[in-house]
């Protein structure tokens, strides 16, 4: 999966697995290249007019459930934004410069979890797949289900934020352990060296980092894809996965 840039086989395999991982990009510029030809660059409260946000420790931050990003904690798996009425269809992300130790990028499959919850723990399932299993936001309040449909329920849209930053129904909160668990279990760590990054479905898969130590900086752009490009977002949600809402 790490090879150097090339757009096409990055929409090719984003359209296939849900992620690409590259190397071969220095700097902004660059990487606005490249999310130009995935798609329209999306605005994000912490970017610059050009859609590139800075994630690095900054001393004002605020850290708390949200603003752990701009500090040197660890960051659990995550999807960007689920407070929003329709979250950022695809991330592109850029290492600039890692850190002394720790900082690895995790990465888990949202389709993966959702198939080890059908097959392992369906209630949880069920209360997470509820409309009113949980509220994110204070500006963009979201309320629905943690796996939303989409497409005429062909798909699911994921919306995981980290757990304080959520309003959970009763029997949502009583699945949290085992959507922690189904988590855990899928969870894949890469260190991305300067140069190397990665574009995700973020309707699908979550993406998060481990603590470090030093200075670590990634320029992220979230992205609106091309209708050209046929990408479709999210989880297949084939008759084997689906779980009844009723």
């Amino acid at each position: 999966m790490d090879r150097l840039v090339q757009p096409d086989e990055v929409l090719t395999r984003l359209t296939q697995y849900g992620i690409a991982v590259f190397r071969g990009i220095e700097n902004a510029a660059s990487l606005i290249n490249l999310a130009q030809t995935l798609g329209v660059v999306l605005p994000h409260p912490d970017s610059d007019m050009h859609g590139v946000t800075v994630i690095a420790e900054r001393k004002d931050s605020a850290g708390g459930a949200v603003g752990a990003g701009f500090t040197r904690a660890g960051l659990v798996p995550h999807t960007d934004r689920a407070d929003m009425p329709v979250p950022p269809p695809v991330l592109v992300n850029l290492c600039t410069a890692q850190a002394d130790a720790g900082g690895e990028s995790t990465f888990v499959d949202g389709a993966a979890v959702h198939r080890l919850l059908a097959a392992q723990a369906p209630e949880a399932l069920r209360a997470l797949s509820q409309p009113s299993a949980v509220a994110y936001g204070k500006t963009h309040v979201y309320m629905g289900p943690v796996f939303e449909p989409m497409d005429n329920d062909r798909r699911l849209r994921l919306r995981i934020w980290p757990w304080e930053a959520g309003r959970f129904s009763r029997e949502a909160e009583a699945a949290l352990d085992e959507l922690q668990r189904a988590i855990a279990a899928q969870t894949l760590s890469v260190r991305l060296e300067a140069g190397q990054g990665y574009v995700i479905d973020n309707h699908r898969w979550l993406h998060g980092r481990l603590a470090y130590v030093g200075e670590r900086v990634m320029l992220r752009i979230g992205v609106e894809p091309h209708r050209v490009a046929l990408l479709k977002t999210g989880i297949p949600n084939t008759p084997q996965q689906g779980v009844s809402q009723g």
